[in-house]
């Protein structure tokens, strides 16, 4: 096995808090560049310029900008709009209680907000910019599992340590040059999804992932409401992502040395979702920006159900 040159894995692990690295959030972006109506597309045109939403300058801006004083003093406490804390050990029939913290300072509240706003119409220039900015990062970031679940106060699983990754295509040891150490949270952020590239252009991948989205699919994961998709994710985490492919749960020792993840302990079986995921994405960031910028969209349930008649 070997880690594939120019992927970029001591720069994507440097900021523990981020969600997708950068190639996750391309994709997302990608995916939903082509599911958008032509009313849509201009719209985004217009704000975007030269520029696509797949691009790292709009896909992972909010993570670029973030923690820098200009843009804390913009937009007050920004960082933590990247996820939402859900507790995967509350009991089952307490997960119909999962609650917002009720501040606004979440990744559901702040793309309700973007969102609204660009429908509405009340931003302009740069505010318009950034406003479309923030709606394309977070909409990926919710997607990563680990921006909307949390296990015993470990940060989304920053604080559970991997000494080694061995995917079949992909691979990093103790040895291996790093900026930052590996944990689990870091392993769904670009460890998973390079595995996922098996050492292909991501542009291809993607195109592969949105041409096996089904008119089905598109209907179900299509909810107008970000709380729907958050639910979703954490249950991606609860279910999968805190456990091993046998189904036991992950260890809960926060010391290094960290566990080993091998294809056959944890990889593969979690790949599948790893693929779903950056297809919601892609599917919910095109719903969110065709109900924003087309008045006559009609969203894919109509469209799906004409189209199948």
């Amino acid at each position: 096995m070997k880690r594939y040159a120019g992927m970029g894995l001591g720069m994507v692990l440097a900021a523990t808090a981020q969600a997708w690295a950068p190639i996750g959030h391309s994709m997302v972006g990608d995916i939903a560049e082509s599911l958008l109506t032509p009313r849509a597309r201009a719209a985004v045109a217009e704000i975007l310029g030269d520029q696509k939403m797949s691009d790292y300058e709009v896909g992972s801006w909010a993570d670029i900008i973030r923690g820098t004083r200009e843009y804390e003093e913009r937009y007050p406490r920004n960082g933590s709009w990247h996820f939402v804390e859900f507790d995967v050990t509350l009991r089952y029939h307490d997960q119909f209680e999962l609650k917002l913290p009720g501040d606004g300072n979440d990744i559901v509240s702040q793309i309700r907000r973007w969102r609204d706003e660009l429908k509405s119409g009340v931003l302009e220039g740069e505010a318009r910019l950034d406003g479309l900015r923030f709606l394309v990062h977070f909409v990926g970031d919710l997607h990563q599992p680990l921006h909307c679940a949390f296990r015993y106060g470990d940060m989304g699983g920053n604080m559970l340590p991997v000494e080694a990754f061995q995917g079949r295509h992909y691979s990093y040891d103790a040895d291996t040059p790093m900026d930052y150490a590996s944990n689990v949270h870091s392993v769904w952020d670009d460890a998973m999804v390079n595995e996922l590239l098996a050492g292909q252009d991501w542009r291809k991948v993607s195109r592969q992932l949105q041409a096996e989205i089904t008119p089905s699919q598109m209907r179900w994961w299509s909810s107008d409401d970000p709380m729907i998709w958050a639910v979703d994710s954490y249950w991606r985490a609860r279910k999968d992502v805190y456990r091993w492919a046998d189904g036991t749960a992950l260890p809960y020792k926060w010391a290094r040395p960290g566990m080993t993840l091998t294809s056959d302990n944890y990889i593969d079986a979690k790949l599948p979702i790893v693929r779903e995921q950056l297809q919601k994405g892609g599917v919910r960031l095109a719903h969110a920006l065709n109900m924003a910028f087309d008045p006559d969209y009609a969203g894919p349930s109509k469209e799906g159900e004409k189209g199948e008649e």
